[in-house]
């Protein structure tokens, strides 16, 4: 029964990660198709205003980090400091400890269910060996 589970779970998870359409794919509005088969999309008219006034405020900015430079008034910033993210307060002895204890348990699981399955494997009532 439960290898019968766990197969229909594994096509289950195949199923939907290769069957299955991507969330964010790009379906375009409007397409030209030409001769050879090849999809076109032309560009939007608002993505070219867009570029431009960044294009051109980047340029200024470079200019004027250049010119800073050279003339020996510009710095360069300094790294940020990130503070490291605070774990779950554990110090690195009690981490290790959880892992051995954890590593402890799955193995005695193990010694349990092996004996229980094998207690009387070779038990025998009759007085003959």
């Amino acid at each position: 029964m439960i290898h019968r589970f766990a197969s229909l779970t594994l096509i289950v998870a195949l199923v939907c990660t290769v069957g299955g359409t991507s969330a964010f794919a790009a379906t375009p509005t409007n397409t030209d198709t030409t001769a050879n088969g090849v999809v076109t999309l032309p560009a939007s008219p608002t993505s070219a205003k867009k570029e431009l006034p960044s294009n051109e405020k980047l340029r200024s900015g470079l200019a004027r980090l250049v010119a800073d430079t050279k003339a020996g008034k510009g710095k360069l910033s300094e790294p940020p400091q990130f503070q490291p993210p605070k774990g779950n307060n554990f110090s690195k002895n009690q981490k290790i400890a959880l892992g051995v204890g954890i590593a402890a348990v799955v193995v005695l699981v193990i010694v349990v269910i092996h004996a229980k399955n094998h207690l009387f494997d070779d038990f025998n009532l009759s007085n003959s060996r």
